[in-house]
């Protein structure tokens, strides 16, 4: 198999990683507001983890648009595709490592098995498909750049 292949299967795999995420958050802020999803017994916990989560409708839903985006302008071959999928997954690096810190701040993985696996995963899927996004967009950036033989060519030297 050439290079380009395997490339084009990467960026196939990312594009569709772009549009399931992108779905998941809307689907999780349908669910979020349509029914009680917070299983926190504790009234000052419970009121403190509500307004944290409810910051966050607006910015989410850029992201899926991003997201979404993203996957199809990559599908498609276009440049911006690769630009809304790093925006994309450092969006969703940024998001993960803020959830995971504020959860371990208020104690929310020690709620009980059901809100730490729950929020565990969320945080993970985050963090890993930001990574993944990102490593993607850099691995076949990177042999773009090889393919046209600049990347070992000295810049010109400015004159003073």
């Amino acid at each position: 198999m050439t290079r380009s292949v395997n490339d084009w299967r990467r960026m196939k795999v990312a594009a569709v990683l772009e549009l399931v995420l992108a779905g998941g958050f809307l689907a999780f802020w349908a669910a979020f507001f349509l029914t009680d999803m917070v299983d926190i017994a504790d009234p000052r916990l419970r009121e403190v983890y509500l307004a944290f989560e409810s910051a966050f409708p607006p910015a989410d839903i850029l992201l899926a648009i991003a997201l979404a985006s993203g996957g199809i302008g990559l599908l498609r071959g276009k440049p911006h595709g690769r630009l809304l999928t790093l925006a994309g997954g450092g969006a969703l690096v940024f998001l993960g490592l803020l959830d995971v810190s504020f959860n371990v701040q208020q104690g929310i993985y020690s709620l009980g098995p059901g809100e730490a696996v729950l929020n565990g995963a969320i945080n993970f899927a985050c963090l890993a498909s930001g990574i993944l996004l990102i490593h993607t967009i850099w691995v076949v950036s990177i042999k773009d750049y090889d393919k046209g033989g600049e990347r070992n060519r000295m810049p010109a030297r400015q004159g003073r």
